[in-house]
């Protein structure tokens, strides 16, 4: 898959005096390749980035930045990481109801919050140049948050009307053979045992998770309270119901190369955070994480002579450990022997 980020996006997560032909030389002979930079603006350029299918955790602005980061510094190229920072979430007095079962454990990972006092209208401009460089089209602040946030953070995530979901509940199961949705692009499929569907409790499809909303549920111009949800699926069965129905979305290209549940969570503050901002939300119930299997911590045991050896030449020590941890591994040595602890988002390829 490709990505389209730009320049400046980039800068608000990398520190460096970098050309854009500089990172797109450096990256491509180490990293992610860039295959095409264009000038987009006075100041600002356009980046069209390859994604390989084992590294997911690249497909987006924030995973490019911590790349770029580590392989500049490698050619001279002074760079910093800015990692993004996220607000802090709680609970409220009073929350509005909201229900999700899982009964069949279809997911990894579970997010979802009731925003009310929403106020729909234009994205910023700065936004909705971004996602159009990005391949997507702006459609209202609310729905062009969802976008923004899928591709500054790289975590697929969904709105629902919350009034037009009359029993304010989420069963999530697997679809009945021939059980009848209608896309929110309005394209109607008759679904099989293999597909994860959301129903509201009354039997009514709500959702293909993952994949596409449903017109019955999907966010219009009168929406005043919403549903912000991430959840994180079954690869295996995002892939076979992507391609049996032909709905190939950005959202179930990432969601089939599993991406990392710990980077919902952060996609789902920042989510929040921008409602509040350009939409005038407010938290109106209390946070849902379901997340009943934690991943254990991933640690490799190597050695420096090892990684020497497979790479051909070598690498002074304390480079080798520079590069892991500015790739957010933690390094343990003891007698020229690593421990190294796999962060979250690298565990599917490491």
């Amino acid at each position: 898959m490709n990505i389209k980020i730009t320049h400046n996006w980039l800068l608000e997560f990398l520190d460096t005096k970098a050309t854009p032909y500089e990172i797109q030389k450096y990256l491509s002979l180490c990293g992610p390749s860039i295959e095409r930079v264009e000038k987009i603006s006075d100041n600002d350029y356009s980046y069209d980035i390859e994604i390989t299918t084992n590294r997911v955790d690249t497909a987006s602005v924030v995973g490019i930045a911590r790349e770029a980061a580590t392989i500049l510094n490698r050619f001279g190229l002074k760079s910093a990481f800015k990692p993004p920072k996220f607000l802090a979430l709680g609970n409220i007095e009073k929350s509005l109801p909201l229900e999700i079962k899982d009964d069949e454990n279809a997911c990894k990972r579970i997010l979802a919050v009731v925003m009310d006092n929403i106020l729909i209208g234009p994205s910023k401009k700065y936004i909705k140049e971004r996602l159009e460089t990005a391949g997507i089209r702006s459609l209202n602040n609310v729905v062009d948050i969802t976008n923004y946030v899928m591709t500054e953070i790289g975590y697929p995530t969904h709105v629902f009307d919350y009034d037009r979901i009359k029993t304010h509940k989420f069963i999530i199961r697997h679809a009945k053979n021939g059980e009848k949705i209608v896309t929110l692009d309005d394209k109607k499929y008759s679904l099989c045992d293999r597909d994860v569907i959301i129903d509201d409790g009354t039997g009514e499809v709500i959702d293909l998770p993952g994949i596409m909303g449903t017109k019955n549920s999907v966010v219009t111009p009168e929406t005043k309270r919403i549903i912000f949800f991430i959840e994180s699926n079954d690869p295996v069965a995002i892939r076979g119901s992507s391609m049996r129905y032909g709905i190939r979305t950005v959202a179930a290209t990432i969601n089939e190369k599993n991406p990392d549940p710990e980077t919902a969570k952060q996609a789902f503050l920042r989510g929040v955070e921008l409602f509040q901002k350009f939409a005038g939300a407010k938290q109106a119930s209390n946070i849902i994480d379901i997340y009943k299997k934690v991943p254990k911590k991933q640690t490799v045991k190597t050695s420096f002579d090892f990684i020497n050896t497979r790479v051909g030449i070598k690498i002074p020590d304390d480079q080798i450990v520079d590069i892991l941890q500015n790739l957010e591994f933690k390094v343990s040595i003891l007698n020229r022997k690593l421990s190294i602890e796999v962060p979250s988002f690298r565990r599917s390829d490491v």
